[in-house]
């Protein structure tokens, strides 16, 4: 999926034209709203494996895929957050890195598949019944000394249906 984008960005450049979204204005080396240049990203595909996943159960794993488009001139790495949708109320489950580190296979790709930990523990997850995982990704601010550059360029919000287990109970 990338090449077809970046097929797009080097016709809009041979051409002269303005390019037409904004993640081909930032790898051309444009600002883009609340993005510095080259950070923004775009998420093209993601998906949770296995569904149902019992609510509370400590001992099963969620596998999780994302794939993104991203500027490849980006010297730094997106960080992905995964929430639970109910309806209007979000809770943060887990933060995807996309840095070569455990279990990603290569920093700055654009995709990142791993195995965590079930994120569906706690009294507030709701069991038995479809909600939503959001996923965004963003790079982290450039903190040096007492000033940070970046890290308030979001993607849009990418969204699948995922239907959750019942609640776990200990024997």
């Amino acid at each position: 999926m990338r090449r077809v984008s970046w097929l797009v960005v080097l016709v809009a450049a041979a051409c002269g034209g303005e390019p037409a979204t904004d993640l081909e204005r930032s790898c051309r080396g444009r600002a883009v709203t609340n993005c510095l240049p080259y950070e923004l990203a775009e998420i093209v595909e993601a998906s949770a494996t296995p569904s149902d996943i019992r609510v509370g159960d400590a001992a099963a794993e969620l596998t999780v895929r994302l794939a993104f488009d991203r500027c490849p001139d980006l010297d730094a790495n997106h960080e992905v957050t995964m929430q639970l949708r109910d309806g209007e109320q979000l809770q943060d489950l887990a933060t995807l890195n996309d840095d070569g580190l455990d279990g990603d296979t290569m920093a700055g790709d654009g995709l990142i598949e791993k195995t965590i930990g079930n994120p569906f523990i706690g009294p507030m997850i709701p069991a038995g019944r479809t909600v939503q995982l959001r996923f965004q990704t963003r790079v982290r601010p450039v903190c040096d000394g007492s000033e940070c550059i970046g890290g308030t360029c979001r993607s849009e919000a990418f969204e699948i249906d995922y239907r959750l287990g019942s609640r776990f109970t200990p024997l």
